[in-house]
């Protein structure tokens, strides 16, 4: 095994999609992102990210794709499937049938796999994060939409022809019916995407704020950013204690852009899940941030999900 072996973690998310380029220890030699073009065929934007990372390794490494110490490349995109290698339909891109992990090693020129983005970010936080340490854990990610990975006894679950693990999915009761970006109604994701938070805020508030915002003026104690707080973590808890009563997590790691809500927000959560969660799980479940920068988890994840397919 050479030292200057590698590989790449790509993450192509619904609003920017990042790239790492790993040593075969985890380590993250370098980084980069760019805004996820959906206006051209997803052909010439894997092409693109190709060429992102080709300048990656010839400022790292000096060498470039085709080498053949890049040993292969893990990649997560929404509704990406292993098993198929294939993005049927993502909401989020407006894909439809995309062969990804054929694109990848036409334009990588070396092995790829592929995997929901969510998954991904939970088989890095297994691997080197917040969930190194536990055996059964869900990780569930905020941003563009909500997504979760599912690591049971240590290895990631895809269920059936690999479609399992769609915790953003859950159908959670609400007074209020609003549509997700699937097309289904009242899912987790209707409600705790980026768009669905900013949704809530203009209902309760009557202004435009940013999850930022959110964030800063919950932190001064704003009495309505409070209450806007309160009603999404109300909001989340609820579709936690779905999964949980399933599942029987030992915790949820909450990854994602949104998650820089922070601790103050995933303690709230966690008190409104003990109070309606069944009482063999009461007190038994953490909610905890994930360990992984945020805009990171995934590409840590594909790093792991690629190393583990040429090493072993």
């Amino acid at each position: 095994m050479k030292k200057d072996q590698v590989v790449f973690g790509i993450d192509i998310g619904g609003t920017n999609s990042k790239m790492g380029l790993f040593d075969l220890e985890g380590n993250l030699l370098k980084s980069h992102h760019r805004p996820t073009n959906k206006n051209i065929d997803p052909d010439n934007f894997i092409a693109e990210l190709a060429q992102d990372c080709n300048e990656m390794l010839k400022s790292t490494l000096n060498i470039q794709l085709g080498d053949p110490r890049v040993l292969g490349v893990g990649a997560g995109a929404p509704m990406a499937n292993t098993v198929t290698g294939m993005v049927g339909y993502a909401p989020n891109l407006g894909w439809h049938n995309v062969p990804l992990k054929y694109l990848f090693e036409k334009h990588f020129k070396t092995k790829a796999a592929i995997e929901n983005d969510a998954h991904l970010a939970a088989v890095g936080e297994n691997r080197w994060g917040a969930g190194k340490e536990l055996k059964h854990f869900v990780l569930i990610t905020l941003g563009t939409g909500v997504g979760s990975g599912l690591i049971l006894n240590k290895k990631l679950h895809v269920g059936f022809q690999g479609l399992g693990g769609e915790g953003g999915h859950v159908l959670i009761a609400h007074t209020k019916e609003r549509q997700c970006s699937c097309g289904g109604m009242n899912h987790i994701e209707s409600y705790l995407s980026a768009q669905g938070i900013k949704q809530t805020i203009q209902e309760m508030i009557g202004e435009a704020w940013s999850i930022e915002k959110l964030g800063q003026e919950f932190k001064a104690g704003h009495s309505k950013a409070t209450e806007v707080i309160h009603t999404i973590a109300g909001e989340l808890a609820r579709g936690l204690v779905s999964i949980a009563v399933v599942v029987g997590p030992e915790a949820f790691i909450i990854g994602g852009g949104v998650s820089n809500l922070g601790e103050p927000f995933n303690k709230i959560v966690l008190e409104k899940f003990d109070e309606l969660v069944h009482f063999s799980l009461r007190g038994r479940v953490k909610i905890i941030q994930a360990s992984l920068s945020s805009d990171k988890g995934a590409i840590y994840g594909g790093a792991a999900y690629i190393l583990d397919e040429v090493l072993h």
